[in-house]
């Protein structure tokens, strides 16, 4: 199985430590930031297969982390993992392309479940087009 790369972003180190150790754990590799500014920073140089991010944090938040993701690689999966959520965010976060919108608390056995789930859609959104090709 090829390694999945994830850029995880929290401003609180508590979660982001937390989150980044028990998923390296799982087997992804990840690379965690407390911003968004950082975050935006690591999609503009790098290839993320999934972006987890908090939705509001200090300066840039996620929102703009999203759009950012999304338009440097389309194809980049991102869930956002939030406290603050209600059910405009949740729309507009999935509006703006978010593959997953979780409230915090979350169980790691959760976040994993949606990371799959959502790498699983990516990948079923990719067998059609290779599939025409040999056609």
């Amino acid at each position: 199985m090829a390694e999945i790369s994830i850029l995880f972003v929290d401003d609180e180190k508590l979660i982001r430590n937390s989150f980044t150790r028990e998923l390296r754990t799982e087997g992804f590799t990840v690379t965690a930031v407390a911003s968004g500014s950082e975050a935006i920073n690591e999609v503009e140089k790098k290839k993320y297969d999934l972006v987890i991010t908090d939705l509001m944090m200090p300066g840039v938040d996620g929102f703009a982390v999203l759009k950012a993701a999304k338009k440097n690689v389309p194809q980049t999966g991102v869930i956002i993992l939030t406290s603050f959520g209600d059910m405009q965010s949740a729309i507009d976060a999935l509006r703006l392309g978010a593959d997953d919108f979780i409230l915090k608390p979350c169980e790691i056995e959760e976040l994993v479940f949606r990371i799959r789930h959502c790498l699983g859609k990516q990948n079923l959104l990719q067998v059609p087009a290779s599939h025409n090709q040999q056609i």
